[in-house]
């Protein structure tokens, strides 16, 4: 999947909840933020089950795929969150990214 095919999709998936849940946006950005946080809690409950790090119960229901899936759900979510509160992800990641090579190269 491209990047740009992955901004589609939220963009379509941002206009989908928008219809079918009438809310304002103060809401959506709260609602957003909140499963952000449950999405992270359940990543990092998948990366103690990946490393043995978890009590048996959870290690037995434990698959590869769980551990990818809520990786995939903390980006979706993430960007949701971000379209809602009109950020542009990709004007974002290019200025962060821009930084973190510029506070690289000063550390050579």
């Amino acid at each position: 999947m491209t990047f740009e095919a992955f901004q589609k999709f939220i963009a379509d998936q941002h206009a989908f909840f928008r219809t079918v849940k009438k809310q304002t946006k103060k809401d959506r950005i709260f609602a957003r933020t909140i499963k952000l946080g449950e999405e992270y809690g359940e990543l990092c409950d998948q990366v103690l089950a990946s490393v043995g790090d978890q009590r048996r119960t959870k290690l037995v229901k434990a698959k590869t795929h769980d551990l990818e899936d809520e990786f995939a759900d903390v980006l979706i979510v993430t960007f949701m969150l971000a379209k809602a509160m009109d950020v542009d992800m990709m004007q974002a990641l290019e200025a962060k990214i821009k930084k973190i090579k510029k506070r690289n190269n000063k550390q050579l």
